[in-house]
């Protein structure tokens, strides 16, 4: 027999309009020296802007990506409602290209354009804005479970910092029985569960499963001039601004007067001497002019992929083969079904925020990585209608019957890293500048799948307990929680950048972001990526005697 030929990798939206971008453009360098060059207007890079010109310092941000003014998110939520019109429309512009190789080993594509928002806030412009800390023990899975790897820091040192981002962003939350140690109250009340939500209380009750509303970026009362939340039902856009989106940073850092921000400008490459001192970033707007833009200290604070991208361009932290490396996601594995003996109102009488983290440690972790199940409800039976060959009055029927009798649970899962997922600049396709488009190859281990099976258990058992039928399973997917790439590690050889997140090899490059987590664990990693982008202000703008 034959042997089967291997998939092509898929390209997508490689940018048609390079011919536009003149390589002989006059290189503009900037007027003057920053002490901060920060790439990326994202959450890393808009609170590190923000506490450094509190203090005193001058900083500039470059962002691949446009602004979107606030106040026109309700005509963008409306446009979107009324005619399918992207709320973020940059994913239309065509510049963006990449290639994906993913589905060789994870059975589907990895669509990146899903997954992120280049713009001036980054994807906490579309994120659900969950903030849940990692657990003590994700700090040392290796130590403990023997998977993965150990951070070289530990809970206890990052937490005055996750306290310290809780009260900048603002999250609403509470102490649950299982909740990591904190040292300081959350800034708000945290949301109670929804009506629907409250229909497994007793269910988990009787089972001897603690459950917990999640915490988040959402306002449950004013906070930093911002509303509480108004029910709009569209968190993904958010028209009140209850829900926190890093340009209102950016916005802080702006108005300081010491802080200047180039949109629509992407760092291509960036220089450094000899020593190991960074001097410069080369940068080109997207109308065809290249800049220089100098800095006293720089940090990488992009995307995960775009912050790997941006090294091999460089040609820099890569001496062990470790830039691009581990790249990982938290994977979701649902379970489902619809029960006709009740009627739930998905996202009209309350957002999904119930959770359970009974399962997420314990000595099952030495076989399976973390997992926590998120309880749901949203689940429109119209999404794939030409598959029923239903029309007319069956339709409306079929529609009827079985709208808002669909109950869930989505665990997310632990993804444990692997050297084989990864990033790396793809050998054909180049974008509009004519520099190589990231190859981004997601790749699950043995583990992995150990982990699926035992979430899609649980999620299948708790729902029969529920009372549901006949139990569904439908495809994973993804939580838009890109990691990794640029670990962090003591050891040159084992990582990309040392405890204090600065580049190995360099003097003052730095890294922000949930690039450089060694592991995932199974909770949303926003809120670790705004500790550590802290922590990383404290440490340069504060350095030990």
């Amino acid at each position: 027999m034959a042997a089967a030929r291997p998939r092509q990798a898929a390209r997508y939206a490689v940018c048609v309009e390079r011919a536009s971008y003149s390589a002989s453009a006059i290189v503009f360098m900037t007027t003057k020296t920053y002490d901060i060059c920060v790439i990326g207007a994202g959450i890393a890079g808009a609170l590190l802007a923000t506490d450094a010109v509190r203090r005193g310092r001058t900083v500039v941000m470059v962002e691949a990506g446009r602004r979107f003014a606030f106040n026109e998110r309700l005509t963008q939520l409306r446009r979107n409602e009324i005619l399918g019109e992207p709320v973020w429309p940059w994913q239309h512009d065509g510049r963006d290209g990449y290639v994906d190789s993913s589905v060789d080993s994870i059975g589907v594509p990895y669509l990146l354009e899903r997954h992120r928002v280049k713009a001036v806030g980054g994807s906490t412009l579309h994120w659900g804005a969950r903030m849940s800390r990692l657990m003590p023990t994700d700090f040392h899975t290796a130590s403990s479970y023997g998977l993965g790897v150990d951070w070289p820091l530990t809970y206890d040192e990052l937490e005055p910092f996750y306290s310290q981002a809780e009260w900048e962003v603002g999250v609403a939350g509470s102490v649950h029985p299982l909740s990591p140690p904190r040292s300081r109250e959350f800034p708000m009340t945290a949301f109670p569960p929804s009506i629907d939500e409250s229909a497994w209380l007793p269910i988990t009750e009787r089972l001897g499963i603690p459950t917990n509303v999640s915490a988040f970026a959402i306002n449950s009362a004013p906070h930093d001039g911002r509303s509480q939340c108004l029910a709009y039902a569209s968190c993904y856009v958010c028209p009140s601004g209850a829900r926190y989106s890093a340009d209102f940073h950016v916005a802080k850092a702006e108005s300081s007067g010491r802080c200047d921000v180039l949109t629509e400008t992407v760092a291509r490459r960036i220089e450094i001497a000899s020593s190991g001192e960074v001097t410069a970033i080369h940068a080109a707007t997207l109308d065809g002019k290249e800049l220089e833009i100098r800095g006293r200290t720089y940090v990488i604070a992009a995307h995960a992929v775009e912050s790997a991208r941006l090294l091999l361009l460089s040609g820099l932290g890569n001496h062990s083969d470790q830039v691009g490396r581990n790249l990982m996601d938290h994977i979701y594995i649902a379970a489902g079904g619809y029960i006709p003996t009740k009627r739930f109102y998905p996202y009209r009488i309350g957002f999904e925020r119930l959770e359970s983290h009974f399962w997420y440690d314990g000595e099952e972790r030495r076989k399976r990585g973390a997992l926590k199940p998120e309880f749901t409800f949203e689940n429109d039976p119209m999404d794939n209608v030409e598959a029923h060959k239903l029309w007319g009055p069956a339709l409306a029927n079929y529609d009827a019957g079985k709208f808002g009798h669909w109950v869930g649970i989505a665990s997310e899962t632990e993804m444990i890293p692997n050297p084989d997922s990864r990033v790396r600049l793809d050998a054909d396709e180049k974008d509009m500048f004519g520099d190589p488009v990231p190859h981004v190859r997601l790749a699950f281990s043995d583990i992995d799948r150990s982990t699926h099976a035992r979430a899609q258990e649980i999620g299948a058992w708790l729902l029969i307990k529920f009372g549901v039928p006949e139990v569904q399973l439908p495809p994973l997917w993804f939580g838009s929680h890109q990691m990794g790439t640029c670990r962090m590690s003591n050891d040159p050889s084992k990582g990309v950048v040392d405890r204090n997140c600065r580049v190995h090899g360099t003097s003052n490059l730095y890294m922000a972001g949930s690039s450089v987590f060694p592991t995932g664990g199974a909770v949303q990693p926003t809120l670790t990526i705004a500790a550590l982008s802290l922590r990383l202000a404290n440490h340069l703008f504060e350095p030990p005697a």
